[in-house]
């Protein structure tokens, strides 16, 4: 499961920066392991539009959509961090086997600001 979680943040966090304008992108993420399914959504303020939207639809081996925008329906938590200056919120939700405590663990390790729901 760390592997999953670690990867998603990586497959969030890797895109560098652009020349246009900023605006959202939001790129909603699942993935099961040994039984235990973490869905999370980030949303991101970024002048690199079609690099993070290229990289949402390039996420290998996780289910990865995106969407106009994060829901915050049965949300666990929130984890916010700071990606080449630009201002990443990753929503956790309830899921089979995930826990809020694994969703603080997680952005914890990204040194993440972490604000439970």
């Amino acid at each position: 499961m760390r592997n999953i979680l670690v990867s998603m943040f990586v497959l969030v966090a890797g895109c560098g920066g652009g020349d246009q304008t900023a605006s959202k992108v939001a790129c909603d993420f699942s993935a099961t392991e040994s039984g235990v399914t973490v869905h999370s959504c980030s949303e991101i303020e970024t002048d690199d539009i079609e690099g993070e939207e290229g990289q949402c639809k390039d996420s290998a081996d996780l289910e990865a959509t995106l969407v106009d925008g994060c829901s915050t329906d049965d949300v666990l938590g929130t984890c916010v961090l700071t990606r080449d200056k630009e201002p990443l919120t990753i929503y956790y939700y309830n899921a089979e086997g995930f826990t809020e405590e694994a969703a603080e663990l997680i952005c914890e390790s990204v040194n993440g600001t972490w604000t439970a729901s």
